[in-house]
Formats: C-alpha cells, structure tokens, sequence
C-alpha cells in the first residue's frame, strides 16, 4: 500500500499531530504506521532545546498516552523506534538551558537532560573553561523569579578549586563570568546579563 505524507489538507482522522520542540509542528497525514523516527523527520527534526522524552498518545487511549525516551545509543534507539498510526499526537519535551556568558572559552545555552540536573562546574565545563583573564571572584549567577531576575554572588574561584561547594542550577540559570580587565566587570545588570545570554547558540552535549 502506497503512504501518502502531506501537511496541507491532512485531517484529524488520517493525520499525526507532531507537536512540542520539532521544526515544523503541525498535523502529518499518514495512512498506515510509521516508526517514531520517520515521523519526526518529517516534521523537520527534534529542535535544539529538544528533551528526551517523547509523549505519544494515542487516539482510541487518550488516557494514557506512552513515553519514550530519546538516547545517542544504538541499542537504545532501536527500542525508542516505536510506531506510529493516525490519530496519534506526539509531544516532544523541552529540556531546561543554562546559559554561561562573558570570559568563558565556548559561551552558550546548555541543556539539561531531562530527570538530571546539572552544575555549576558541569556547565562551566561545557563551556570549556574559563579564561586566564576572568575576574572569577565577581562571577554571578542569574535567576529568574516571579518577582524579576534575582542576582546571586558565585564563589567560582573557590568551586574550581574545590574549595566551596558546587551549585545546582536550574532551567533558563545564567552564569556570568566578567573579564578582570574591563573596567566594569561585574557591574553589567541582570536585564544586561540575560540579553547576553538571548540568542546564543544552544549546545546538547553535557561532559
């Protein structure tokens, strides 16, 4: 039988949501099953802020939709290949990010895997270090609140050298290294600082 894919014109009957962190969301039409994988690539691909986990509920079971987690091995991925029929909705999850800016080797976003955490020493090591010329006693760490960004001092020279403990961060934390030599270092404002962060490029890799 012949499988015809479209997104113009597909209706709810022969058609896949495909919905969450993709390129292209929208409704697939699909006649027969598909794997998990196939489907995804035809909505453009897990986008960078992309999870791990993949919700697929299914039409006749909307009560208890499955999960599947996404993962680089081979064995792994073959099992998450599940498949896929019409009526299906797939969601596929946002991972938090942690940002570092300023006198780091590699600034960016960081996600976090789903149902892990990551710190402040993890995060600076994805950034692949800092610089000789960073002002690590006045690194800062930035939340956001309800009530607006909240600007926490961070002991990072003491943390590299083991001598404070390492932080937990949390999803959209911002870390920020100054460099020793500008004359403002450590005075940028939190607003400033997330601007900072605003548009870097996102990287899925954790060490």
């Amino acid at each position: 039988m012949r499988r015809i894919y479209s997104r113009k014109g597909a209706n709810a009957t022969q058609g896949v949501s495909v919905l969450g962190e993709v390129g292209k969301p929208g409704v697939y039409q699909l006649l027969g099953s598909r794997r998990l994988f196939d489907v995804l690539s035809m909505a453009g691909g897990t986008g960078p802020k992309a999870g791990r986990i993949v919700s697929i509920t299914r039409r006749d079971h909307p009560e208890s939709p499955r999960t599947v987690l996404l993962s680089n091995d081979s064995t792994e991925s073959v099992k998450s290949n599940v498949e896929v029929y019409a009526g299906d909705t797939i969601v596929v999850s946002r991972a938090g990010v942690v940002y570092v800016v300023g006198d780091v080797n590699k600034p960016g976003g960081m996600t976090m895997e789903n149902g892990t955490d990551m710190t402040v020493l993890q995060a600076i090591a994805v950034a692949q270090g800092t610089n000789p010329t960073a002002a690590l006693n006045k690194a800062k760490l930035i939340r956001k609140t309800p009530n607006g960004p909240q600007e926490i001092p961070l002991a990072l020279k003491d943390i590299l050298a083991s001598k404070a403990q390492d932080i937990r961060l949390q999803a959209e934390d911002i870390i920020f290294v100054p460099n020793s030599a500008a004359r403002s270092a450590g005075r940028r404002t939190a607003e400033a600082i997330i601007q900072m962060a605003t548009g870097l490029a996102i990287y899925g890799a954790r060490p």
